[in-house]
């Protein structure tokens, strides 16, 4: 159990600037303002599970079609109508691994790879491109526009960063947003989705 004491050096420890929020939402008392951050932090560890699996299954699922579409010289950023600066990224995760190149695989450089990219492959710029020739396939359960789907995955990319990041995430529809997730995996693979709804605690937790 914190006492005044803990509360005092977490202040320091976490911050007055980070704590702004969860003060401001507890009426200023930093007591009740430090129980709202543990209960971020608890909800936040629940979310890792289910965007883990949407992240992983999204890569893995995009890629499988960029290399039956393009070849697996597309992991070189060559044969695809990609961009600039998608080519660059692909470089760039060659280059951070510390691996000799002989030993470094597909499965190293797509997980290099920032969520970013592969959600950016979803784009606008990509719908006439990659959307038509090969990363539709990724989504076999959905039946719908690119757009759909691009503004899903970047609305969870951008909540994924808020967890990553340690911000908070206590004041969104949280509930929503867990059945989103859970939903985006099912366009992708049902039985992962059956799985990372098994493993949530979210929805405890919001009760």
């Amino acid at each position: 159990m914190r006492t005044d004491q803990i509360n005092s050096s977490l202040e320091v420890s976490i911050s007055r600037a980070r704590l702004h929020k969860y003060l401001e939402n507890q009426g200023h008392d930093l007591d009740l303002a430090i129980g709202l951050y543990e209960r971020n932090m608890r909800l936040s560890a629940a979310f890792y599970p289910e965007l883990q699996a949407l992240e992983v299954c999204l890569r893995n699922k995009l890629h499988d079609q960029m290399r039956t579409t393009y070849g697996a010289a597309w992991l070189r950023g060559s044969g695809t109508p990609l961009e600039a600066s998608a080519t660059a990224a692909i470089e760039d995760a060659w280059n951070e691994l510390s691996k000799p190149d002989s030993e470094k695989t597909s499965g190293d450089i797509i997980a290099e790879l920032k969520f970013s990219f592969w959600v950016g492959m979803l784009a606008t710029k990509y719908d006439e491109t990659l959307w038509r020739q090969a990363c539709h396939k990724a989504f076999p359960n959905f039946k719908g526009r690119r757009s759909v789907v691009h503004g899903r995955l970047n609305a969870i990319r951008r909540f994924r960063n808020r967890v990553a990041h340690h911000e908070p995430i206590f004041h969104k529809d949280l509930q929503r947003i867990h059945s989103e997730v859970i939903e985006a995996i099912g366009w992708m693979c049902r039985d992962t989705q059956k799985w990372s709804a098994s493993l949530s605690s979210v929805g405890h937790l919001l009760k």
